[in-house]
């Protein structure tokens, strides 16, 4: 099966957000300050305010990080990435081309699949990923059916 489309910034933001929304150490990280931040509380603040302050603080934290991560992905050098590509599932590889190159990443050797709203990642390691739009299929059902192509890949070495 192979899959033509465009990455676009949005698609690269998306993934990145949705990629440290999930992530296990940047929620305890954040959830612990937020915890630190509840047990101190200055003053004789009811428990209310300091779970107030404290879901504030997370909440804050979350804002600065993405607006971090918006600005940093404008400005980085990804014209490799950010550019057509030519995905394909092959017999014995994941097949990706672009203008630039074109990589060939046999079953054995993937990380994983993931599903999310607004995109499929195919991981080649575990800070690496190809990056499928869902606007790349014509239709949920063809998005479906690629990502059962993958997973079967996968799941069959």
């Amino acid at each position: 099966m192979r899959i033509e489309y465009e990455l676009k910034y949005r698609d690269y933001l998306l993934f990145n957000i949705m990629h440290q929304l999930l992530s296990v150490p940047v929620q305890l990280l954040y959830g612990g300050f937020a915890v630190l931040i509840f047990f101190s509380a200055l003053g004789d603040q009811s428990i209310c305010a300091r779970a107030y302050l404290a879901v504030l603080a997370y909440a804050a934290m979350w804002v600065v990080q993405l607006l971090f991560n918006a600005f940093y992905l404008l400005f980085g050098k990804n014209r490799s990435l950010l550019t057509r590509h030519v995905v394909e599932i092959q017999d014995e590889a994941f097949y990706d081309e672009t203008k630039y190159g074109r990589s060939y990443h046999y079953w054995p050797g993937l990380a994983k699949v993931i599903s999310r709203p607004g995109f499929i990642a195919v991981y080649i390691n575990a800070n690496a990923a190809h990056i499928i739009p869902s606007r790349a299929f014509s239709s949920s059902f063809q998005r479906q059916e690629f990502l059962s192509a993958l997973k079967g890949k996968l799941s069959a070495v």
